[in-house]
């Protein structure tokens, strides 16, 4: 299947929960993105440590668990599937790191609700414009490789 394919496959899937997989859990892949995640987050604290907590928190905005996810989908689905989720988690990871920012430089001038609620609104609006520039690339990307 080319990443074209999948890419269309991807827009029409239905998104839902396996409850299967919730009941015979596979050990091996738990481990490895605890991993992942338990050096991520050591990472992101050691940052902290040598920065300031400001600096290492915008750092906790790279999602623990991704190097893992990809990885073992990588291993399970092929690179395909794999580009597609990393494009759409890479976005994710910008919008998410513009909501980290805006919440630090407002919390001392406008109180940690506001600048929540403005950093969030940030956020929403951000992911919303990245995803058909994500989709655009996406299909760039598909007809060109």
């Amino acid at each position: 299947m080319t990443v074209r394919d999948e890419a269309g496959r991807e827009s029409r899937q239905r998104v839902e929960l396996d409850w299967q997989s919730f009941r015979h859990p596979e050990w091996g892949q738990l481990a490895v993105r605890f991993a992942f995640g338990a050096v991520i987050a050591l990472a992101a604290g050691l940052i902290g440590l040598r920065f300031g907590h400001r600096v290492g928190g915008v750092f906790l905005a790279f999602s623990a668990i991704l190097p893992a996810a990809l990885t073992l989908l990588e291993r399970s689905d092929g690179t395909e599937k794999t580009d597609i989720d990393a494009v759409g988690a890479s976005l994710g990871a910008v919008a998410l790191l513009l909501f980290a920012t805006t919440a630090v430089l407002l919390v001392g001038r406008i109180g940690a609700v506001a600048a929540i609620l403005v950093a969030a609104v940030l956020w929403i609006g951000a992911a919303l414009a990245l995803y058909p520039l994500g989709r655009a690339a996406l299909a760039r990307f598909t007809r060109t490789g």
